[in-house]
This record gives structure tokens, sequence and C-alpha cells, in this order.
């Protein structure tokens, strides 16, 4: 998660900061498709032309699902895991107002991790971003070298080629890395206990997923190339 160990610590999703839980990796790919498709044919003579397709699928990044603020009082926020309760009127958890417990089985029922985790402690890195499709395009075209046994190539590349047509394709939309939690998303904050022992639970909003584009990875690009065989 960063060069220190601290780090490692703080940059993790727990519930309790000392107990040693086992989890998926926050880097783990559950599962992915790829494959590529090829056409060749000889447009100029005995010059080849190519046409190549690369298409690769798979799963988001995993991510968690903590408490905006600290539960545990380590003076990490961020990086809580959630106990989700039992059922809606369930009286595991005291809400402000009915209105505010429905909203908050409305985003439980809308995600499968949180659903399954009515109970218990939501598990670390159980949710998983949006699935992610991505093509690249390429053609190939031979051309004459400048001896008989020389050949020459010019390579022409478009990478993300969905995004080029569609500006909503080929994006990586995934849940932001954070100093705490790692990998988390939030939309409760913990408020204390009430006289019978139970949590307290505020809603915030629901963090969304952000779209990756440090080095362009969500947009098209384009790219010429030549080689030179002898």
């Amino acid at each position: 998660t960063s060069s220190v160990a601290n780090s490692n610590w703080a940059a993790r999703s727990i519930f309790n900061p000392n107990e040693d839980v086992a989890a998926d990796s926050a880097y783990l790919i559950r599962d992915r498709v790829s494959g590529t498709l090829n056409m060749e044919k000889a447009l100029f003579g005995k010059l080849k032309s190519t046409f190549g397709v690369t298409y690769e699928g798979r799963r988001g990044k995993t991510y968690s699902w903590t408490y905006i603020n600290d539960l545990n009082g380590d003076g990490q926020s961020g990086n809580d895991l959630m106990y989700i309760p039992r059922a809606f009127g369930s009286g595991d958890v005291s809400f402000a107002s009915v209105a505010d417990e429905q909203r908050f089985w409305n985003v439980v029922n809308a995600y499968p991790e949180l659903r399954n985790s009515a109970g218990k402690v939501v598990g670390r890195n159980s949710g998983t971003a949006p699935w992610v499709n991505n093509f690249d395009v390429r053609l190939t075209q031979e051309i004459p070298g400048f001896a008989s046994t020389h050949k020459a190539k010019i390579k022409f590349d478009i990478f993300n080629f969905g995004n080029l047509i569609n500006r909503k394709w080929g994006r990586i939309d995934e849940v932001a890395f954070q100093s705490a939690g790692g990998n988390a998303r939030s939309f409760v904050n913990y408020k204390g206990m009430d006289a019978q022992g139970r949590y307290i639970y505020s809603l915030g909003s629901t963090e969304d997923y952000t779209t990756r584009q440090a080095k362009g990875e969500s947009q098209w690009a384009a790219q010429i190339s030549l080689s030179y065989e002898f």
C-alpha cells in the first residue's frame, strides 16, 4: 500500500486492528476473459495487410465498505469495516429516523456483499468495482524494403477503441485509494452507542466510483510505428 510499515497498517480495512483475518487481496482480479482475432490478406501483390483486434474483459478492483469516521478508536478514520444489522427493523442499530433506516437498507440491498453480510461485519475487499471492457485495434501493412530480403511494416494502433466510439465505453471505474482503509467506500457515520449499547448510525452520501485516468487508462489513444526487418 505504500513504502513504510505504518502505511500497511493504516491503509487496510479492518474491524479490530490487532486481529489477523484472511481476506481477498486488494489486487485480486477474480475473473478475466481475453481474446485476439487477426485477419491477413495480400492486398498489394505479396505485401500482406493484417487487421487485428484484442479484447480484454475483467472484473473490477476489489474494495471494502467502511465507516466514514473512526469506530474502534485507533485514531484512523475511514478504515473500520462496517457492521450490517440483521434486517430492517431488527433494532440491532439505532437510527435517527425510520427514513434513515430505510435509506440505509436501500444502499445495503443494492450491493450483494452488504446484503449477504446481514448480522455481521462486512468482509475486507468483498466489494467489486464494475466490469471493465477494452478493445485494442491494429492495422499492419507490409511495404518494400531496400533489398529483396528486407521487409518493412507500418503499424497503426488504436488503444481502447470502444472509448473512441463512445466516451462512456472502455472506462475503468473503481473506488479510489485513500491513506486510511486503502480502497474503501463509505456512507455511514458511527455516532457512539445508545443506552442499550447499540451502535448509533447517521447517514452520509454514498461515495461513488472514480474513473481511473492518471495515465489515460480510460481514454482512447492512437499510435503509428515503423519496423524494419533485415
